[in-house]
């Protein structure tokens, strides 16, 4: 569980953060108080999903692939989650299908 609500809280803060330049993972690391291992560990999963992409080299990190307004919890969620096919948990990914990670947060993120 904790595993989702950093991942989610990630996307959020990669939106609030991005300035045209790449987010480094030691800024959003600082941002939300996780590690940079982490934090490492999550945007690699988000970006096998196609949610973020990486920039290498200097002045590089990530950013979002789509609108925060287009990315459901459902998709982070199945991101950095394995979860058996035909799972008890398939209809609560189907509702949160429906819910925006920019529905849960504004602009100020909040450290749980």
């Amino acid at each position: 569980m904790k595993r989702i609500i950093a991942s989610v809280r990630v996307v959020a803060v990669m939106k609030k953060l991005y300035t045209g330049a790449p987010v480094t993972v030691a800024t959003i690391s600082s941002e939300l108080k996780l590690s940079p291992s982490y934090v490492e560990q999550i945007v690699s999963k988000l970006g096998k999903a196609k949610i973020v992409r990486g920039q290498k080299g200097p002045g590089g990190g990530y950013h979002l692939c789509k609108p925060e307004s287009e990315i459901s919890v459902a998709e982070v969620i199945r991101a950095v989650t394995i979860f058996p096919h035909s799972s008890i948990f398939d209809p609560v990914l189907v509702a949160l299908d429906n819910v925006l990670v920019s529905q849960l947060y504004d602009a100020k993120i909040s450290t749980p």
